[in-house]
């Protein structure tokens, strides 16, 4: 979808950061007036909603950042929950539409600074990693112990994984606190559609929620489990209709994680075991650098704003200790079982 320009956006994607740079909200509306004359003609169907709904959102939540309601321009709401409809998405942008969906050799940017054309270059690779990574855990999962495929798709998906990590950590070392918290921040305002707040673009809406589904939610008798729930229920409505789809099909197994943990321990399961557990230090080497970034951005924002995805960083302590406590279960396991056979065991 990334190369669809129904609105025609791509004669505008220059304009839009010199007019925020100004702050001109009045080149604002005259430019979403623009790409809204064009929708009728030019917006058929979901490829075209989703790509409509990308450079819509660029012009929409740049107004909301200079402190003009979209709603004010006429139709904008409107189309929103159309092209939403048609997309079957949430009827705003996203992180999908804004990283995924930005095309390389045209980018849209709200600043065009270098920081946000890299954590754009960054979110699409870690995004694109991820899909691997939750189809191997979608066929891992019904896949008994003793199936060989399993310790090949656990393999597969930490290699996916850590391209995921490694994006995160680049945005960790290039993109400052001041710079993300002052200068692109501000352009992922929360969003009143139809009635219903919508969060922006934001790390809660991205895949890695998939691969904990998959790996280590918590069950109906974890104590975690109605938090995870409503996190779930706050967060799945953002993701693409294909990845909602694997989503319940990911629901309608156990985790990985504790089912595997309830295997007896031999040869076969500790080797196992050991793939899994190297999937959950990636896991981790993701989890604890995002949540130290959150906090340090936050530490230069007011008292009581929220990340891009509604959130404080109380949401990330909360995956940090699920994550933890997890891969600690693991360790322990792995600890107490027989020594494993490095002749038969997976290369790491």
């Amino acid at each position: 979808m990334s190369e669809l320009d129904p609105l025609r956006f791509t004669e505008h994607k220059d304009e839009l950061p010199e007019l925020n740079r100004t702050a001109d909200t009045g080149g604002l509306e005259r430019l979403a007036h623009r790409l809204l004359g064009r929708i009728p003609e030019a917006v058929t169907d979901r490829a075209a909603a989703s790509a409509s709904l990308r450079d819509l959102g660029f012009v929409l939540a740049s107004l909301e950042r200079h402190g003009t309601d979209h709603r004010t321009v006429p139709g904008a709401e409107e189309a929103l929950l159309k092209l939403g409809a048609l997309a079957d998405e949430v009827p705003r942008d996203s992180v999908y539409t804004y990283s995924l969906r930005n095309p390389e050799d045209r980018l849209r940017t709200f600043t065009g600074i270098a920081e946000e054309v890299l954590f754009i270059a960054e979110v699409r690779r870690a995004g694109t990693a991820l899909r691997p990574a939750v189809d191997h855990l979608m066929a891992a999962l019904p896949l008994p112990v003793r199936d060989p495929l399993l310790v090949e798709h656990l393999t597969a998906a930490t290699e996916a994984f850590k391209v995921f990590a490694h994006a995160l950590l680049t945005v960790k070392r290039n993109i400052t606190p001041e710079v993300f918290s002052t200068g692109m921040r501000p352009y992922f305002p929360p969003m009143t559609v139809g009635g219903t707040v919508l969060y922006a673009p934001g790390g809660a809406q991205m895949t890695p929620l998939l691969v904990d589904m998959a790996v280590l939610r918590p069950e109906p008798d974890d104590p975690r489990h109605a938090w995870y729930e409503q996190y779930l229920d706050e967060n799945l409505l953002y993701l693409p209709a294909a990845y909602r789809a694997a989503g319940d099909t990911i629901m309608a197994s156990r985790p990985l994680l504790p089912r595997l943990l309830d295997e007896t321990p031999d040869g076969t399961t500790v080797a196992v075991w050991d793939r899994l557990r190297l999937l959950m230090r990636e896991i981790l080497h993701f989890r604890l650098p995002h949540l130290q970034l959150a906090r340090a951005n936050m530490r230069i924002r007011p008292d009581g704003s929220l990340g891009s995805g509604g959130y404080t960083t109380d949401s990330l302590d909360h995956l940090v200790e699920l994550t933890t406590e997890r891969h600690q279960r693991l360790a322990d396991a792995f600890a107490a079982a027989p020594p494993l056979d490095h002749a038969t065991a997976p290369r790491r």
